[in-house]
C-alpha cells in the first residue's frame, strides 16, 4: 500500500521521476507491483531481495522503510533522509525518536500521509539537503562504530 500511495503521488507530478521498490522475499507483492500501471512520468523498478542495498541507497534522494536499526544506520552513513512507516514494539520503537529527533526523517503509518511527506521533501530541495546533512552527521557515528567493531573482531582472530 505504501509503494502504491507514493507512486500515485509521484505519478501526478510533472517532472520525470524514478522510484525503486525493494520487496525482499515477498514474491506476491513484487509480482503485483511489477504488473501495476504507474504514472507515465514515473519509472518504477520493482526488485526482490537485493544484495547491494547500499548502492540503491547511494542513488536515492530519500528512503521509506520500517525502523530497523541496520537500515537506519546504513541510511545515515550515506546521508539519506528517512521516512519510517512501522516499527517492532520494544526493539525498534526507540529508533523512531532517533530519526525524528535527529531531524533526518519522519514517522507516519498511513500510506497517503507517507506519500505526501515524501512528495513535500522532494519539493523542498533545501529541506532535503539539510536532512541529508543531518543524516550524514549521524552516519559518521555509525561509520566509526562499524570500523571499531571490525578492528575488535580482527584483534580476536590474532
Amino acid at each position: 500500500k505504501i509503494a502504491e500511495a507514493v507512486g500515485d503521488a509521484l505519478g501526478k507530478r510533472s517532472e520525470e521521476l524514478q522510484m525503486v521498490v525493494v520487496c525482499g522475499k515477498n514474491k506476491e507483492v513484487q509480482k503485483a507491483l511489477t504488473e501495476r500501471a504507474w504514472g507515465s512520468n514515473l519509472d518504477v523498478h520493482v526488485k526482490g531481495f537485493v544484495a547491494n542495498m547500499d548502492e540503491w541507497m547511494i542513488a536515492a534522494d530519500c528512503l521509506v522503510t520500517k525502523a530497523g536499526p541496520g537500515t537506519i544506520a546504513e541510511a545515515t552513513i550515506v546521508g539519506l533522509p528517512t521516512m519510517l512507516s512501522a516499527f517492532l514494539p520494544g526493539q525498534e520503537a526507540g529508533n523512531v525518536g532517533y530519526v525524528v529527533d535527529g531531524g533526518f526523517g519522519a514517522f507516519e503509518r498511513e500510506p497517503r500521509k507517507i506519500a505526501g511527506t515524501v512528495a513535500s521533501w522532494l519539493d523542498d530541495k533545501t529541506k532535503l539537503s539539510a536532512m541529508s546533512a543531518l543524516a550524514s552527521e549521524y552516519g559518521k557515528i555509525h561509520s566509526k562504530a562499524t570500523k571499531e567493531i571490525a578492528v575488535e573482531i580482527a584483534s580476536m582472530l590474532d
